[in-house]
Parts: C-alpha cells; sequence; structure tokens
C-alpha cells in the first residue's frame, strides 16, 4: 500500500511532468524510495540518503544512489523527516545544490509540521503550486535570492552535551541515551575478546565498552545509518575499533563469530511498525555470536519480546529493572552447530 507521502507525490507528479521529465533531479530527505515510483527515467534522477537499505532499494529500482549531493540540479525534491532541524539543513543543502531559478518541491505529513515548515520558506519565496492531499502538503518553488545559509550549520557535527560528535539526523543527538547507559553499567569488566556494537550509532556503547574492558581485543561496529558513522569515527580514537557501514541484511553472511554482542536496538516506545526491526536484532544478534557467546542487550519497557527472545536464546538473565528500562543478557544462541562452521 502506497504511503500517503507517496500518494501526493504521484497526484502532483502527474500534474507536472511533461514540464520537467527532463530535467536533473534529486531527492533527499526520503528512506522510501517507492514513494517515488511514478517517476520515469529513474536513471537520470539521483536518490541520496543515510541509510544503507534505502540506497539498496533505491538502486534496485534504477536510481543513481549517494549519501551526498555532488552536482547541480535542476530540481530538488525534500521529503521531510521527523527532525525540524534536519529539515532546515536540508532546505540548506537544497539551495546550495539547485541551479539557478531551479526549483524545490517539499512533501510532508502534517504530523511533522509540513504546514509550519512551509509557511516559513513561503516568506523568503513565493509558492508556485500547492497540493493538499491525504493528511499533508506538497509545494512548488523557485529559487529565487538566497535565504537559507544561515540553515547550513545543521549539516556541521557538532559537541554535544556529553562530548560526543553528533548531527541531528541521528539517534538521540543531543545526549547519551539513558537506556544505553544503563546497558553500559551492567558489562564493566566483563567483555573480552571480539566485541560486535550492533546498531552503534554514534559510537557511545563501543567507547565505553573499550574503557570498560581492557580484554577487548576488538569491536566492530555496525551502523547503517551513514552520519552516525561517520561521527563514530570520530568520537572513537582505538585501535581495536573497527567501523563498517552496514545493514543487518549486509550481516546476514558474515562468517566471523564474536564472544559478545551489545545493542540498543533503534525502536520507540509506543511505534508498534518498529517491532518487526526489533525482532530482526534479536535474531542477527543470536547468529552473530559463538556457543559460549553472550548477547548484552537493552529495552524499553513494554516493549518486550519475551516469546521472540526464547525462540533464539535458552538463556536469558534479567540484569537490570526499572520503570522504563531492563537490560539482559542473552546465552545458548538456539543454532544448529554446522551454522557455526559455516
Amino acid at each position: 500500500m502506497q504511503s500517503l507521502a507517496a500518494q501526493r507525490f504521484e497526484t502532483f507528479w502527474s500534474e507536472v511532468a511533461s514540464l520537467y521529465s527532463d530535467q536533473k533531479l534529486a531527492i533527499i530527505g526520503s528512506d522510501k524510495p517507492l514513494n517515488f515510483g511514478c517517476l520515469k527515467n529513474k536513471h537520470l534522477c539521483h536518490f541520496i540518503s543515510n541509510a544503507k537499505d534505502s540506497l539498496k532499494e533505491a538502486k534496485t529500482l534504477g536510481f543513481i544512489i549517494s549519501t551526498i549531493l555532488n552536482r547541480s540540479y535542476d530540481i530538488i525534491i525534500l521529503e521531510l523527516t521527523k527532525s525540524r532541524e534536519t529539515n532546515l539543513g536540508l532546505m540548506a543543502l537544497a539551495e546550495e545544490y539547485i541551479t539557478d531559478g531551479g526549483k524545490i518541491v517539499i512533501n510532508g505529513d502534517n504530523q511533522i509540521g509540513v504546514k509550519s515548515f512551509v509557511k516559513n520558506i513561503s516568506n523568503h519565496w513565493p509558492a508556485e503550486k500547492t497540493v493538499i492531499k491525504k493528511k499533508g502538503r506538497i509545494v512548488l518553488y523557485k529559487k529565487t535570492t538566497p535565504s537559507f545559509g544561515r540553515w547550513k550549520k545543521y549539516r556541521d557535527f557538532c559537541i554535544n552535551r556529553d562530548g560526543y560528535y553528533t548531527r541531528c539526523d541521528m539517534f538521540s543527538p543531543k545526549e547519551v541515551d539513558k537506556g544505553s547507559k544503563k546497558l553500559t553499567s551492567v558489562f564493566s569488566s566483563k567483555l573480552f575478546g571480539e566485541v560486535a556494537d550492533l546498531g552503534a550509532g554514534w559510537g557511545y556503547l563501543s567507547k565505553e565498552a573499550l574503557r570498560l574492558n581492557d580484554k577487548i581485543t576488538r569491536v566492530t561496529l555496525f551502523e547503517s545509518n551513514h552520519s552516525a558513522y561517520l561521527a563514530s569515527k570520530k568520537n572513537i580514537d582505538d585501535k581495536r575499533a573497527t567501523f563498517r557501514w552496514a545493514s543487518l541484511e549486509n550481516i546476514r553472511n558474515l562468517k566471523l563469530r564474536f564472544n559478545h554482542v551489545i545493542c540498543n536496538p533503534p525502536f520507540h516506545s509506543g511505534h508498534t511498525k518498529d517491532i518487526d526491526l526489533l525482532r530482526s536484532f534479536i535474531f542477527y544478534s543470536s547468529r552473530l555470536i559463538n556457543r559460549r557467546g553472550s548477547v548484552w542487550m537493552v529495552f524499553v519497557s513494554g516493549i518486550y519480546l519475551e516469546s521472540e527472545l526464547k525462540d533464539h536464546f535458552d538463556n536469558i538473565k534479567i540484569l537490570y529493572k526499572d520503570n522504563h528500562y531492563f537490560v539482559c543478557q542473552l546465552l545458548k544462541p538456539k543454532i544448529k552447530r554446522r551454522e557455526y562452521d559455516k
């Protein structure tokens, strides 16, 4: 089923496609390439994203893919994210890379503030076309006078209140997530050998793991968000750290088995759409450790897939629990012997 953003864009593009079909086009802000399935000549369209899986999907659909804008475009489509600061930074980026007199298309849902965002833009550039549809709106602007350079600051990595480099387009950029702090409090002096940080973010768990466990020989950070991956390399200066920009799908056939996996999985309380992602993290963590290994994972209270854990581990230890978080050590993965020998 098409998303609301996709339905809006399809309606909009059906009305203007004949005018812009041969233009140089880029898409930013979106992690859903299928939202632009109505575009013809996808091999001429650049899909720009931080997300490894989104880029893979976009490439499969025929888009040119990249993590950055690196040329000028006649049209840039900005699909708004949930982060206001990220959207401001993307608008500044679009202004920088759009040709003089080029067009910018902004598409967003009401629930993430599209109305106020486009009102702000319209104070500087007059809207040429507006489509209000499917609980949101899509607006076409022509680039006129430079107006949004002050928002470039949101594209920069900055030191957050805990002393780490972060940027607004990643998880918990302003401070260390409380769940991660709970997790680090239980694995001090207990990790050794090869360690995997699954969904490593900007590197807090790995940096603490290295600081608190001198028997670690190597930590491999797996992170699918390219911005967070870059930030983690800025935050960790330790020869035992190895960084990999990779999604869960990328590690499916990884042959190396780890002594430990540490993980604060990317889900949010009340957002059931993320439960499948959580299940994937549980599954892949069980495949990454050796037979005597263990997974150290923190959960948000209220999102605890006990049956899922029991499907993949024979031994589940609750190490910490309060009204908001609990931390588990998961041991004895239920994997056939031959899987370890691959």
